[in-house]
């Protein structure tokens, strides 16, 4: 049975299980089994691809079409935060909002042509043997960024299985801190059987369940408002300008106007494009993202690769804004009604037990005003069927939606991680003489250890609130430390040959050393932000010192000590030649 059989093998099965469920126990049942059967088919599809060879394992033995690879790295990309959170961000902050979306996407167009190509060409494995490869094989630069990969990946994975028991949690009632595990195992296999080989497929299949299910509601809810001009992505302007016609009404700020909210914790233009450049440099410098562009055969395919995903990702940003817009317009259409008929509007009076939208009669007058209702941003996605009344079936297919999205990252977190360990500390230090099977063996060992570590921490996360609320903040944080830390030493180490190994370690520690502190201390502790010209620098901004440390710091140490020799200068004139195609 060939890959493309077993597929459609697999849901098929999955299908007439959700309709048997359905048939016999009910909507809540079929739920369940559509929900956590999805992961069934992942399964196959990881077990099929399995493999014992190590190059299979660490770069899917660079067999990986432009297009998969682009679809599998998008999937990487979209955690759960995108998915379910991109759209609640954009609602609750309009254009304030935005960082993100124009700094992923600048991102991995600048990625395109300063990194992948490179990155690709190099004939590593890892990041960090990248980084000691281009510091004259000095060991110690691989330690560091062996470090620096854990700082970057371990909280990030906490987080996605974290969004892992939410889905479950919010759609189908099982404990999140039970959740979490399903997980961690559902991960823990798709990397465990065959590595980055297996896990591009399953992402690939991934991505295509992550954006069929987040325009399947949207596109519903779209046509319930006629916006459809052929698509509306072209039609919401209308929708727009009712919703400031609104605001006008009751003296609300435009949702629209520029710097009218604060991101990440900041305020004024200076924090809004800080933290854009910040979000932009952090996704040049994601490890688990960096690793992809070993997987395809050569450097054309890592550029198309990059495209492709820049492709694929703008499908799921540029229905973010809808999202967002539709939930504006159905919460502002509940302005000036009475308390009591709202609060027996039925997704209203399903959703307020959750939490995740409020309503208090501030003024006792008993009719809704704008600031007595507020919502959590998460609810604009997994609200939206309700908020228009569709079928039943349609709220589990967003949860497997955004469960695919949570599981697609933390499979490639727990093989950055893990590929860490076994290639970049046991073979390089410990055991160089380690068997091909034996590397496979102690990774597959490794990511099951990771994976139940990280499992553990997203149980913690969900048992205690405050702790939750670190590691949502420091989810944040990630592109903030991989700004500091990977970015500049991967710039200048292709296009900089006077960069050596001091510079290189140097450059990495002194930027950490800078954005982490910062970010705890005010993300973490409370600490208020520091201002610039009157406006407060928010955490995710912050990163931008954290990188021209780091840069400034990698120039001066390596300009104070001596260049690195031939065998570096050899390895960065093959980086930068042109490929030879045979």
């Amino acid at each position: 049975m060939n890959l493309l059989t077993a597929t459609i093998t697999a849901f098929v099965v999955w299908a007439i299980a959700s309709a048997i469920a359905a048939f016999v126990a009910g909507s809540y049942v079929a739920s369940l089994v559509m929900v956590v059967g999805s992961l069934f088919v992942y399964v196959v599809v990881a077990i099929k691809l399995r493999t014992k060879s190590a190059e299979a394992f660490y770069v899917a033995e660079r067999r990986i079409p432009a297009v998969v690879n682009g679809a599998a790295t998008a999937a990487d990309w979209m955690s759960a935060a995108s998915f379910l959170s991109m759209a609640g961000a954009i609602a609750l902050s309009g254009y304030d909002a935005m960082p993100f979306i124009i700094g992923w996407t600048l991102g991995y167009t600048l990625m395109a042509f300063t990194v992948a190509p490179f990155i690709r060409r190099s004939e590593t494995y890892t990041i960090p043997e990248f980084i000691e490869a281009r510091a004259g094989r000095w060991g110690v630069a691989r330690l560091v960024a062996v470090i620096m990969v854990f700082i970057v990946s371990l909280v990030y994975l906490t987080a996605q299985l974290v969004g892992v028991g939410v889905v479950f949690g919010r759609f189908l009632g099982i404990a999140a801190t039970i959740a979490v595990f399903i997980g961690a195992i559902s991960a823990l296999v798709n990397a465990w059987t065959g590595g980055w080989r297996s896990i591009t497929w399953v992402q690939f299949i991934q991505y295509w369940v992550m954006i069929s299910m987040y325009w399947l509601p949207v596109i519903i809810a779209a046509a319930a408002l006629g916006l459809f001009n052929p698509f509306p992505h072209f039609a919401y302007g209308d929708l727009i300008r009712e919703i400031e016609a609104r605001e006008a009404q009751y003296g609300q700020t435009p949702w629209t106007e520029p710097f009218a909210r604060p991101f990440g914790g900041g305020t004024g233009p200076l924090n809004w494009i800080l933290g854009a450049v910040v979000l932009m440099l952090g996704t040049m410098g994601l490890p688990h993202i960096l690793i992809r562009f070993y997987t395809v055969k050569d450097v054309k395919s890592a550029r198309l690769s990059v495209g492709w995903a820049l492709t694929f990702i703008g499908l799921l940003y540029v229905t973010a804004s809808i999202y967002a817009a539709i939930a504006r317009y159905s919460f502002s259409a509940l302005w000036g009604k009475p308390i009591e008929e709202v609060m027996k509007t039925p997704w209203v009076e399903k959703w307020l037990p959750t939490g995740l939208i409020s309503i208090r009669d501030t003024n006792g007058d008993g009719i809704l005003q704008p600031g007595e209702l507020s919502f959590h941003g998460d609810i604009v996605v997994v609200g939206m069927p309700d908020m228009f009344g569709m079928a039943w079936f349609i709220a589990p297919l967003v949860a497997m939606g955004g469960l695919a999205a949570a599981i697609s990252t933390a499979d490639g977190l727990l093989l950055a991680m893990s590929t860490a360990i076994t290639r970049d500390v046991y073979k390089r230090f410990i055991n160089p003489r380690v068997t091909e099977a034996g590397e496979v063996l102690l990774a597959r060992i490794l990511v099951t250890i990771i994976a139940f570590i990280a499992g553990f921490l997203g149980y913690l996360a969900l048992s205690d609130p405050t702790f939750s609320r670190y590691v949502a903040l420091i989810v944040g944080w990630a592109f903030v430390f991989a700004a500091s830390s990977f970015t500049p030493a991967i710039i200048l180490g292709v296009f900089w040959k006077r960069l050596n190994r001091y510079g290189i370690v140097a450059g990495m520690i002194a930027g950490m050393l800078v954005a982490a502190p910062y970010v705890i201390a005010v993300g973490a502790m409370g600490m208020p932000p520091l201002e610039i010209a009157g406006q407060k620098i928010g955490t995710v901004a912050w990163g931008i010192f954290g990188f021209l440390t780091n840069l400034v710091v990698s120039i001066a140490v390596s300009l104070a000590t001596r260049p690195e020799g031939k065998e570096v200068m050899e390895f960065i004139d093959k980086m930068r030649l042109p490929e030879i195609r045979k």
